[in-house]
């Protein structure tokens, strides 16, 4: 019996020696406990703006930066994106396209449950129970900078 546990922790050192079995799980531990999430300045995130590279100008895999809330393009070792990582140190990317976090310029996938109000102001959806409450709502609600409004009415200056 001693012998399987040696012969099974020298399976598992040499699996760690050469990139196979547990290393995947680090790596998958790192991809949930991400350092940088608390620089993320939800504030500054504005989706409404069209997808666009601010520095490209091109709509091809662009990404929106978390901390400072503007486009970039790519993610690899030249693009826009990885470039604003290092020379910024802003680390946390959604990609538009897929709805999925990652870190730059580590370039790893961010899995996290508190990332999921974010995907959800790309991308909001609503029932049509909700859609319907909204025209039989006289209650005014208030805006962040302390305004009162109507919800569903457009008011363009």
């Amino acid at each position: 019996m001693a012998e399987k546990s040696v012969l099974k922790r020298a399976s598992l050192d040499s699996e760690r020696e050469y990139g196979a079995g547990p290393i995947k799980q680090e790596r998958m531990d790192r991809r949930r406990l991400c350092p940088y999430l608390d620089t993320i300045n939800r504030s500054v995130l504005d989706f409404d703006f069209e997808k666009l590279c601010s520095v490209s100008l091109s709509h091809i895999n662009v990404y929106a930066c978390l901390v400072c809330g503007k486009y970039f393009q790519g993610r690899g070792l030249k693009s826009h994106a990885y470039t604003h990582s290092v020379q910024d140190g802003h680390h946390v990317f959604l990609n538009l396209e897929t709805h999925k976090f990652y870190c730059l310029p580590d370039n790893y996938e961010v899995i996290d449950s508190s990332l999921e109000d974010i995907t959800y102001v790309l991308n909001p959806t609503f029932a049509a129970e909700r859609i319907s409450l909204l025209d039989n709502n006289p209650k005014l609600s208030r805006a962040y900078d302390g305004t009162t409004y109507l919800p569903g009415i457009l008011h363009f200056s």
